[in-house]
């Protein structure tokens, strides 16, 4: 593979992966000039049209049209820090996708996060940096991960600047595996690759107050049952964020003990939580629970525990 920095992003391709052509025409081979001045397409990727065209009709043509546009794409993949390699083509590290930034879904799961241009990056987030990988190389990428999902340009409803610019989806595991290969899935039309967004959990970009996290660990201490809290931003797909704490119990806590415990923790959180914020509160052994205390901030832990 090799990697062309510029700014906070990078351009990855694998050694053998010529430019990407109009589907069902072989590529051109690239002269070592050509090579070096290239950069992504991500005006003309076929990808948007190709997964509005299955959402508005998932016949297996455009199945496989989508999938092929797929293989020819680049993506735009954030990365948790900026590239360190300077300008111009490089070796890419075998483990380029520990650089990835990685988010949960509502049911705990690992999900990949993938644009179709810069333009839908920044929709979702200003600054955050990245790398584009072209097609079989993303995919190859992604399966080295734990990643369950692939989420395709999703965006950040709680910021009122943030819209669905872009057609969007979700690609499954056993598709990008197949897709690693070079190869286009075959299990039919029965299993949709555009589904709705799913549920994201993250950290908002503003903070609550320290007044609303005092409040509820001052709540909490008064449980000797609650072991730890934790917070993070939960995204629904109605584009309505959250703000949301996962409560730990100890184990062998009572239901009647949960119970009184997490009243309490929601009484208190009324009189902190601004009116304008929805906030849920939720057992942290939980599906979405298990993503909050995995993404999210721990602000509360017992003495001892």
């Amino acid at each position: 593979m090799s990697l062309r920095c510029n700014d906070l992003s990078c351009f990855v391709r694998r050694e053998d992966e010529t430019s990407p052509g109009p589907i069902g025409k072989a590529p051109q081979a690239e002269t070592p000039s050509s090579a070096a001045d290239e950069q992504p397409d991500f005006a003309n990727s076929p990808l948007p049209a190709a997964m509005l065209a299955v959402a508005k009709d998932d016949s297996p043509q455009n199945r496989q049209t989508l999938y092929q546009s797929m293989l020819a794409s680049w993506f735009v993949v954030p990365t948790r820090e900026e590239p360190h390699d300077k300008p111009g083509f490089s070796a890419v590290p075998a483990n380029v996708a520990d650089s990835f930034s990685l988010e949960h879904n509502s049911e705990g799961q690992l999900v990949a996060v993938a644009f179709t241009d810069e333009e839908a990056l920044r929709n979702w987030q200003k600054s955050i940096p990245w790398i584009a990988l072209q097609g079989t190389a993303f995919f190859q990428a992604v399966a080295g991960t734990e990643a369950e999902k692939i989420v395709i340009n999703p965006y950040e409803p709680a910021n009122p600047e943030s819209k669905m610019i872009r057609p969007g989806g979700i690609v499954m595991r056993w598709e990008f595996e197949t897709l690693a290969e070079g190869k286009t899935p075959e299990k039919g039309a029965t299993e949709k690759v555009v589904e709705p967004q799913s549920v994201l959990v993250s950290m908002p970009k503003q903070m609550p107050a320290p007044e609303v996290f005092n409040a509820m660990s001052t709540a909490a201490s008064k449980f000797a049952d609650i072991v730890a809290m934790y917070f993070a931003q939960v995204t629904y797909p109605d584009g309505e964020p959250h703000w949301t704490i996962a409560v730990e119990f100890a184990p062998g806590t009572s239901v009647k003990q949960v119970k009184h415990a997490m009243a309490a923790l929601l009484k208190a959180a009324q009189h902190v939580v601004p009116k304008s914020i929805a906030a849920d509160l939720l057992l942290a052994s939980s599906a979405l629970g298990q993503s909050v205390t995995t993404t999210g901030k721990k602000f509360y832990s017992r003495a001892g525990s």
